[in-house]
């Protein structure tokens, strides 16, 4: 086998090397894709219940300042006078 015909079998190698390590690397991207957009997901619902948490909170903050100043509230709770 001459040099350049080695040469062009260690080129072919070298490059189905650079294949597999290529796909190899392309599905660890996929798979941190994946997690990327889970963890998106998860911050959108976080964001979501904060955001009715914080509705919730301030309806109840409304109904204990009318509780001790004696004025109606204006949220959502039991005070009613």
């Amino acid at each position: 086998m001459s040099i350049l015909e080695q040469a062009v079998k260690n080129l072919a190698l070298a490059l189905d090397s650079l294949e597999a390590k290529l796909d190899d690397r392309l599905g660890e991207l996929s798979n941190t894709t994946d997690a990327i957009d889970a963890a998106r997901g998860q911050a959108r619902a976080a964001r979501l219940h904060a955001g009715e948490a914080s509705t919730t909170l301030a309806h109840a903050i409304s109904d204990l300042k009318a509780l001790l100043g004696g004025a109606p509230g204006n949220g959502n709770g039991a005070v009613k006078e």
